[in-house]
């Protein structure tokens, strides 16, 4: 159950960044493709770190790089919703929201291995 809720709050800034591209009234291509990298990018660092997450160690480079592509859209939507000064205020601030959601299990699974490492 927990591992599961690890990997929906990985999965919600992904979903929102979908939505971010379909509402969005940008012509810009290369935030569309980027944010289309992000998202697969997160989807498969969900998935590797989504059997890892009791025994998370940051001492394995996988580990690490999963949970860093895991966080990719989380970063995506805060770098768009913070850097970019135009656009729909209620879209920044989902983003903003679910930016910060999917920050929030890498934060913890860090801590956890700081924490509680068992050397």
């Amino acid at each position: 159950m927990f591992r599961l809720l690890f990997l929906l709050m990985f999965m919600l800034p992904a979903v929102v960044l979908c939505w971010r591209v379909v509402v969005t009234k940008s012509r810009t291509t290369w935030l569309k493709l980027g944010a289309g990298g992000a998202v697969m990018l997160t989807l498969v660092g969900a998935f590797v770190i989504f059997d890892e997450v009791p025994s998370f160690d940051i001492a394995d480079w996988r580990s690490d790089a999963a949970l860093a592509a895991a966080v990719s859209a989380s970063a995506y939507l805060l770098g768009w919703a913070l850097l970019r000064r135009r656009g729909n205020r209620r879209h920044r601030t989902v983003s903003i929201f679910a930016g910060i959601i999917g920050l929030v299990p890498a934060a913890g699974a860090i801590a956890a291995t700081v924490l509680f490492r068992l050397d």
